[in-house]
């Protein structure tokens, strides 16, 4: 074999080597694409499924926070609701038919101080719920990404403002009637020897005109106090009802 015969099967030999070694590198960068392809694609599926159940925690923590705010209206105007039952002790309390002697009239007195106070301590507990709801909510707050902390933020004071606005309007005003009612009473107590219940046509009557005059003033005075109630008591019914 010739020199020359030679070296062109040596360098023959040179690209078959070549050539397959090139064909494992290639085979290697293929395999070392894949992997990382299909890493790439495990992570952008960890990532969605992670933004999915991100999305489902956050779209469960708002109706968390949608059926915690339905469980508080209800149970507010539930008590507002006892509280109104509660009231019409006072009503009973200074109507002629259940002040027939002096005895009565001094035990209904002092029933009308207790249930004042009383009244006065629902009310006071009706309005807490508002704060104490508000600390309810922070830590489901908490847990709300920073639009949905936003929302929520933004639907509870709108709501905690409405509420407790015509809660402290009504109770401010119907703590004047049941003063107005309080004074009329202790009036009686005072003039018990010497009034007239008359009970058929529900009126308390005095021989004296001033004394009776003096009744009429403190009767109107409770009319008065009621008239202005009203428009809360409408709004705050109206606002019952939507909330059952």
């Amino acid at each position: 074999m010739s020199i020359q015969s030679w070296n062109i099967l040596l360098v023959i030999a040179l690209l078959i080597v070549l050539s397959g070694g090139g064909y494992i590198l290639l085979q290697n960068h293929e395999q070392k694409q894949a992997e990382i392809e299909q890493v790439k694609a495990e992570e952008e599926a960890r990532l969605a499924e992670e933004a999915q159940r991100n999305a489902e925690e956050q779209k469960a923590l708002l109706q968390s926070f949608e059926d915690f705010l339905n469980t508080f209206l209800g149970d507010i105007y539930a008590e507002v609701q006892e509280y109104k039952q509660a009231r019409k002790v006072m009503e009973e309390l200074r109507k002629p038919s259940n002040l027939t002697s002096p005895e009565y009239v001094a035990e209904n007195t002092s029933m009308a101080e207790s249930t004042l106070m009383s009244l006065q301590l629902q009310m006071d507990d009706i309005m807490a719920r508002f704060e104490k709801a508000g600390t309810e909510l922070q830590p489901l707050i908490e847990h709300l990404n920073e639009d949905g902390q936003a929302h929520v933020r933004e639907i509870w004071n709108a709501v905690r403002k409405e509420n407790a606005e015509k809660f402290m309007a009504f109770f401010a005003s119907d703590q004047e009637a049941l003063r107005a009612e309080l004074k009329l009473m202790e009036f009686y107590n005072d003039y018990a020897d010497i009034l007239h219940a008359d009970a058929e046509n529900e009126r308390i009557l005095f021989d004296d005109i001033a004394l009776q005059e003096q009744e009429a003033l403190l009767r109107a005075a409770i009319i008065e106090a009621k008239a202005v109630q009203k428009d809360l008591i409408e709004e705050l019914s109206e606002a019952e009802e939507e909330t059952e």
